[in-house]
């Protein structure tokens, strides 16, 4: 077989005209692998990707999907990996690749692939890897989160949020829950945070300030930006740190500076892909970690599984953040 089915873009535009269609299987590179795709994730880069506005554009057509489970069907020639290892990994779509994990066939990077244990299901490595990841490398690495921190976590219902929200709480930390609607209010209750805030409908500032002070934050993790970023980054005390995660909202905010300065705020940035090459170690060690979290029952992934024809119905959901946890498509 020299062609495989895939969901594709074929012009730079909404990502509703993304099409089922049969693409050539393609080559790899050294330091790629060709994985067959059992499960993979939808992500609101997908969004982005389709439309032109993701940070690195694929040239047409392409096939979008950031990260997938499945098994390696070909390795370069310094590979750690075999043919038939179960893995999950980040495709090339991150750095303008063009073979992305909607399809039965897709590319990762080598140093972005990990070994995916025998008792963990393809769909729920699919739901772990970025997300948890993403989490805990912003947490860990970026923030030095510490025992008894105070975290606030906007859009904490969302696939990346309850990860961030559940290892918080494994850390030792205290978690104010920021979600947009009563639902999401209401389930997000069941990983225990501290307080959770509709911010659609409650002062965010108002009810934080009164439960633990002023300015009680030490660190504010967003993946929002607009207007919740301007909210969460007046709660942060004196060397508060706020992690920037994603701009969902898509309202990118600017910062003044002379508020960083006088408040002693610090503002990180949380792109782990940039580890691909120079921390590689890192990453996947953490990754061990957290695949052991979940064998040990002290993280729980929320997601729903959809068949591969659902995937651009189910992507609206995504543009609307109407969709609770993560996305999981099985190819």
């Amino acid at each position: 077989m020299s062609t495989y089915k895939a969901w594709i873009q074929n012009q730079v535009t909404s990502f509703d005209k993304l099409q089922i269609a049969e693409i050539d299987i393609p080559e790899i590179q050294e330091g790629e692998i060709l994985i067959e795709t059992k499960s993979t994730t939808l992500n609101f880069a997908d969004l982005l990707l389709a439309s032109g506005l993701y940070q690195s554009n694929p040239k047409t057509p392409f096939v979008p999907g950031f990260e997938a489970a499945g098994v390696v069907k070909k390795v370069s020639s310094q590979s750690k990996f075999k043919v038939g290892d179960r893995v999950v990994g980040a495709t090339t779509v991150f750095r303008s690749g063009r073979y992305g994990s909607f399809g039965e066939y897709c590319i990762s990077s080598e140093n972005l692939t990990y070994f995916l244990p025998e008792k963990i299901s393809f769909n729920a490595g699919a739901a772990i890897l970025m997300s948890y990841l993403t989490s805990d490398f912003a947490l860990v690495r970026r923030a030095e989160i510490k025992k008894n921190d105070l975290v606030l976590i906007n859009a904490a219902a969302g696939g990346v949020g309850i990860s961030a929200v559940q290892l918080a709480k494994n850390y030792g930390a205290k978690v104010i829950a920021a979600v947009g609607s009563d639902v999401k209010k209401e389930f997000i209750n069941k990983f225990n945070p501290d307080l959770v805030i509709n911010y659609q409908k409650e002062n965010i500032k108002e009810i934080v300030e009164q439960k633990f002070g002023k300015r009680p934050v030490d660190i504010f993790y967003d993946q929002v930006g607009g207007e919740m970023y301007e909210s969460g980054i007046k709660l942060l005390k004196s060397e508060g740190k706020a992690l920037i995660v994603g701009f969902a909202s898509g309202n990118i905010p600017s910062q003044l500076l002379s508020y960083l300065l006088v408040k002693n705020i610090t503002v990180m940035g949380v792109f782990m892909i940039d580890f691909e090459s120079n921390n590689k170690n890192y990453l996947s060690d953490r990754l061990e970690l957290i695949f052991n979290q979940y064998l040990n029952k002290e993280i729980e992934p929320v997601y729903k599984v959809i068949k591969f024809e659902e995937i651009v119905d189910n992507l609206e959901l995504i543009g609307t953040r109407k969709s609770i946890g993560r996305i999981v498509a099985e190819i």
